[in-house]
């Protein structure tokens, strides 16, 4: 990229600013954190989640503009969002499970909004200062965070998103004015810091200038300053907070360099906090859209990350609409990627922030899929747009509170994913198994018809069989099984498509 040479303000200002964050880095590193009560991965079974020293299985349902909370005041009412989450996990009556929910803390500008709230200084021309933050965000963010720590509810904060860095004039497509990229802050005709001679007003599909800005890449220090100088702030506010994951971009297409950049930024100032990314997918094993090596399974077993958002390598992005699809190929590609992690001495959570299929048609499926298929989290993304959204949400959090009182009686943290243990199934159907081997099964059947066979592996002993529905969760059949050799042989119980299994060992 051809490069002119700085306005003054730039000589001046930059400086300073690269000065103010070192000086914050040193800052952070010599103050002493509590570690007792963070988020972080469970020492015991590190695909999971604890809380402290709790292991816990996030969970959640949305709403539309669940999303960017902060950024549309007036139009969003987060505290009744968090609470009806948190009255979900409540009701379940178990430490073990929390509540999720994602947090973009600027506006990417993908649909009409009334008033945009960014975190920079708006000036009366319309355009931002990127060197000043506006403190009516800070304090919304502040609430948002105080209020999610409070109700115990895990926030995966992106401090990127790529919709709104690589849409727009010249990119993967052009949403309008004013919208992704045309409307960026970091968009040179939208802010007072720098002009086009240092950053392009246009982007592009792969590569974006916006990524472009790192020492190995373009060295681009004017925007790469103010990169740093919103980093920074987010940091400041949020590192405290026990509750929060670091997600490095939304549905990125940027690439592995700039991932790790940031990653280990990051680490640096808040060494704390759990780091992990969301690579945009191509459909190809989870690969990213732009460059395949930054992809799930490469993040699974990077030492930059703490945990890996697979959002979109598990979802209808890889596998299309069918949800049994979905459940079945999404939870094979999550046995893959723990092998992997178990292979290069890795394990790290997996986890799932979105999913696509969020409706009552197949959303319990994908929904379950993610607890019985070794996922650390499960959570609905927003309705589609034409959705009757109030039915879309109601039949969320009611799906939501259906698998968290699941999970309430299930001591998932001590168990592993094994399908193997299912010798026969009937013609047609599938099954995930979530197992300790030893005194808990979990079976995700989808398909076979009652009557038909059902045979697992297991010890002799008197087990406790419960057939549940996941679509009310109500447990509508229950008996004990007397198991003799090594195998219990079951005939299918009920005329559901899906079924949930919890066979347990009496003691």
């Amino acid at each position: 990229m051809k490069r002119a040479a700085p306005v003054f303000k730039s000589m001046v200002i930059f400086p300073l600013l690269l000065l103010f964050c070192a000086c914050n880095i040193f800052m952070k590193q010599s103050a002493p954190v509590d570690t007792t009560d963070r988020v972080q991965p469970y020492a015991g079974n590190p695909f999971y989640l604890a809380w402290g020293d709790t292991p816990v299985f996030p969970i959640g349902a949305t709403d539309f503009h669940a999303w960017t909370p902060i950024s549309r005041p007036g139009m969003v009412n987060f505290h009744g969002q968090l609470n009806r989450i948190a009255g979900l996990i409540s009701e379940t009556g178990s430490p073990h499970v929390v509540g999720l929910v994602r947090l973009m803390p600027y506006d990417p500008n993908y649909t009409e909004v009334i008033r945009v709230l960014q975190p920079w200084v708006r000036m009366e021309d319309g355009r931002y200062d990127l060197a000043r933050f506006e403190p009516e965000w800070e304090r919304r963010l502040k609430d948002y965070l105080d209020l999610a720590r409070d109700l115990r509810i895990i926030v995966s904060l992106e401090v990127w998103d790529d919709w709104s860095v690589s849409r727009g004039v010249g990119g993967a497509w052009n949403p309008g004015p004013m919208r992704a990229w045309n409307g960026h802050p970091f968009n040179p005709g939208n802010n007072i810091n720098y002009g086009n001679d240092i950053l392009p007003e246009t982007t592009t599909e792969c590569n974006a200038p916006f990524y472009s800005t790192l020492p190995s890449k373009s060295n681009i220090t004017e925007v790469l300053a103010l990169q740093k100088l919103y980093v920074d702030h987010l940091l400041d506010i949020i590192s405290d907070y026990p509750n929060v994951l670091i997600n490095m971009s939304n549905e990125s297409r940027a690439d592995l360099e700039w991932s790790r950049f940031w990653a280990d930024y990051i680490r640096q100032r808040a060494p704390l906090m759990m780091v992990g990314d969301m690579p945009s997918t191509n459909g190809k094993d989870g690969g990213g859209e732009c460059e395949y090596i930054f992809s799930p399974m490469t993040l699974s077993t990077d030492p930059h990350f703490d945990y890996v958002d697979i959002a979109q390598a598990v979802s209808q992005h890889e596998f299309g609409r069918n949800p049994r699809r979905q459940a079945l190929e999404g939870s094979k590609r999550i046995a893959g990627y723990r092998t992997a992690m178990r292979e290069a001495g890795t394990e790290r959570p997996l986890i799932v922030s979105k999913d696509y299929t969020r409706d009552p048609e197949g959303g319990a499926i994908v929904l379950w899929s993610r607890f019985v298929g070794g996922a650390a989290s499960a959570r609905f993304h927003r309705p589609r747009v034409g959705d009757h959204t109030e039915s879309v949400v109601n039949f969320q959090h009611e799906a939501v509170g259906n698998l968290g009182s699941f999970i309430a009686r299930v001591p998932f943290w001590q168990m592993d994913i094994h399908p193997e243990v299912l010798s026969v199934t009937p013609p047609g159907a599938g099954a995930n198994v979530l197992t300790d081997l030893e005194n808990h099964y979990v079976i995700q059947l989808i398909g076979g018809g009652e009557g038909e066979k059902l045979k697992l592996e297991l010890s002799p002993g008197n087990w406790n069989v419960s057939w549940i529905d996941p679509g009310s969760g109500i447990e509508f059949f229950n008996y004990e099984a007397v198991v003799n050799s090594n195998e219990l042989e079951l005939d299918i119980k009920g005329e559901f498509e899906h079924r949930i299994i919890y066979i347990t060992k009496n003691q």
